[in-house]
């Protein structure tokens, strides 16, 4: 019962022709679905025009190229440290960062390039003092102002509220938080896997130092391993086999292979400060002697989550309206996973807009 049977009526010959078909269509979309998993290029990213305007040893501040800015206050972007810049500017018609230049508003990225052997003992500390805060004066100094907006997607987002809360000048007007953790007493499957007992963040730091980019993406697909394992693939061929456009499979699937390693001073804080100790909401984190304290924040608040999120549960996010001392706070939530808050037709027609509209009003 509730089954459904699908049956082929006409004579012999007719049922015959018709099993062919459905024979060789398969066979077709199983040999096309090979050939571009195996064959086919990367397709390009992170195309909105730019120019890089600061850099400092692999990290590089990107000013994005407009003739049609009208708003005062610039925005500074930043993203999670295992991820490359183009998450953000994936492609035309699906970009965060275009669809914010088209809105008129004078857009800067933060990228921290591809962390090496020599990069193995940056930390937060560094991070934040280095080259977020360097990186604050030179937006300012460009578009000669003392006050900007952030953006921060994941990671990003978290460092973001770091470096507001220890640094009053320039001010930071607005905060928008895309799927930002804060509070990780509730991570939910991270926190069951790095609070088992043995999973030993200094052991792992010490061991490899610098850790690989391979390690720390086969633990976030460990989350949900038959989407993220095979899902994917099956998306794939469905794509193909119903005669759809593959180029949003190939940009969604170079970004979720593509990341960077993760440096092991920062890979320590983040795994026993963050997940196993809680201390950024506890306000026992220090960074280079100084508290980092979220009710210092005062900015107007965007915070933005997905409710199917694995990787940043909503409740991760949404702590930032107790903890910081902004009276301007906003929260919205979408019925999408985490990559859904920047990446697909959800992110395009809702959540970038969203972001414009409320930065409209505040910049």
């Amino acid at each position: 019962m509730g089954n459904k049977s699908y049956l082929l009526y006409g004579s012999a010959d007719e049922v015959g022709e018709k099993l062919q078909e459905s024979y060789d269509r398969i066979l077709d979309s199983t040999r096309k679905w090979a050939e571009i998993i195996n064959f086919d290029p990367d397709p390009q990213t992170g195309m909105t025009p730019k120019d890089v305007v600061w850099h400092k040893n692999k990290s590089k501040l990107y000013r994005y190229c407009s003739n049609n800015i009208k708003h005062h206050t610039p925005i500074l972007i930043l993203y999670a440290l295992i991820n490359k810049a183009y998450i953000l500017d994936l492609s035309p018609g699906m970009s965060l960062v275009e669809h914010l230049v088209d809105q008129g508003f004078d857009v800067y990225m933060l990228e921290w390039g591809n962390f090496h052997w020599e990069d193995r003992h940056l930390t937060y500390a560094d991070l934040v003092f280095d080259y977020i805060a360097h990186a604050v004066r030179k937006v300012c100094q460009f578009s000669r102002c003392d006050e900007l907006s952030i953006i921060g997607y994941c990671m990003g987002g978290t460092m973001a509220a770091m470096y507001a809360s220890l640094f009053e000048l320039p001010r930071v007007k607005n905060m928008v938080f895309l799927a930002s953790p804060f509070d990780f007493e509730d991570a939910g499957l991270s926190q069951v896997w790095i609070n088992s007992g043995g999973f030993d963040a200094d052991k792992i730091a010490d061991v490899l130092e610098l850790v690989p980019s391979r390690f720390v993406d086969l633990g976030v697909k460990m989350l949900n391993p038959v989407n993220n394992f095979w899902g994917t693939y099956t998306r794939l061929w469905k794509v193909i086999d119903e005669g759809l456009s593959i180029q949003s499979w190939k940009v969604l699937n170079k970004w979720v292979n593509d990341n960077v390693n993760f440096p092991g001073g920062a890979y320590r804080q983040w795994i026993r400060d963050m997940y196993q100790e809680n201390l950024l909401v506890k306000g026992e984190l220090y960074l280079r002697g100084r508290q980092v304290e979220l009710g210092n924040i005062d900015a107007a608040l965007l915070v933005l989550a997905g409710e199917k999120d694995h990787i940043v549960l909503p409740g991760q996010a949404q702590a930032a309206m107790e903890y910081m001392g902004s009276e301007d706070k906003s929260y919205h939530e979408f019925p999408i996973g985490h990559g859904g808050l920047v990446f697909g037709g959800i992110a395009r027609d809702k959540v970038f807009p969203v972001v414009s509209s409320w930065l409209n009003k505040r910049s």
